[in-house]
């Protein structure tokens, strides 16, 4: 009966360091969810200050007149889509008659005295 008594206490043993394992995953798990909880929280608050900043900076933009995008400027009216669906389109640029100058090449020598300037 010794036997039996001696594998049952270290079946016991056994079965108290599966349970202590257990909770400590188990708390070890916790841990690493409350961390990583907290880093995702900091990471949203600096993606909302980064898009608020962008927001204002566009705000800025337009407020001065110095957007050139025309996403930011006033939307297209109604008016403009009716004229182009009547078949209405801007009028094309102007067309140059006379080809443009060609560019005159460098010669060797000015590209060496203008690599061999010191200022």
């Amino acid at each position: 009966m010794t036997d039996i008594a001696a594998m049952k206490a270290q079946l016991d043993g056994l079965v108290r360091e599966q349970a202590d394992r257990r909770a400590l995953r188990e708390q070890q798990g916790e841990e690493i969810k409350a961390r990583s909880h907290e880093y995702m929280t900091k990471q949203v608050q600096a993606a909302e200050r980064y898009v608020q900043h962008v927001r204002e900076m566009a705000q800025r933009k337009t407020k001065s007149g110095w957007s050139t995008d025309r996403s930011h400027a006033e939307p297209a009216s109604a008016f403009d889509a009716e004229a182009y669906s009547a078949g209405f389109e801007p009028a094309p640029r102007p067309v140059r008659d006379e080809p443009r100058a060609a560019r005159r090449p460098r010669a060797a020598v000015e590209e060496d005295e203008d690599f061999n300037n010191p200022w």
